[in-house]
């Protein structure tokens, strides 16, 4: 009898191991971050916009419908932001060839008295390549899309499912560019399949 205690007690050792290696594994944590964000989903209807880009051409939220948009607001002023910017380059890249998925970068909250020039300055400079939309004080001096989404901080990213529903909101960057990419790519893909 006690022989067979301590080949049971050696075999749920050995059962705890595995599992405990197995949590540590990138399928694993891929597991982890995975049962993470689906406890963080929202559906809230995305406010629709309709604003320019960089080159004066007009783009509608509602005319993206059916695609899975990454919104991310931000400022040429704000170091997070561009601290965030080549984590979000890896992204674009990384879903270029998707047709399926829309980046737009809004460019809001800016001071400048040439915010349209400074902005093509900057991404001239950095050599990101995003399609910026400009969220430009209205006539009662209100950045009204940026205020549409309730956003108080900047970096603000927002990801739209294709019913036009927001499923998740992030302010803020902090860790490596890859953790980055592999967080917004598992949005992305629950975004893709949500019902």
């Amino acid at each position: 009898m006690k022989l067979f205690l301590r080949l049971c007690l050696l075999a749920m050792l050995n059962v705890m191991a595995v599992i405990s290696l197995w949590a540590q594994s990138p399928a694993g944590q891929a597991s982890s971050l995975h049962q993470q964000l689906l406890a963080e989903r929202i559906a809230l209807p995305a406010p629709d916009f309709t604003l320019k880009d960089l080159d004066g051409k007009e783009i509608s939220l509602k005319d993206l419908k059916g695609k899975v948009i990454v919104l991310d607001f931000w400022s040429t002023w704000c170091v997070p932001c561009k601290k965030s910017f080549p984590a979000m380059q890896l992204a674009v890249n990384a879903y270029k060839n998707d047709p399926s998925v829309k980046f737009l970068f809004i460019h809001t909250w800016e001071t400048s008295k040439t915010p349209v020039e400074d902005v093509k300055k900057y991404m001239a400079q950095s050599g990101f390549n995003f399609q910026v939309l400009m969220d430009m004080k209205d006539g009662e001096g209100r950045h009204a899309t940026v205020e549409n989404y309730g956003v108080s901080a900047i970096p603000a990213k927002f990801v739209i499912d294709k019913a036009g529903k927001i499923i998740f909101k992030l302010t803020g960057f902090a860790g490596t560019d890859a953790a980055a990419l592999e967080e917004l790519s598992e949005r992305i893909a629950l975004a893709k399949n949500r019902k």
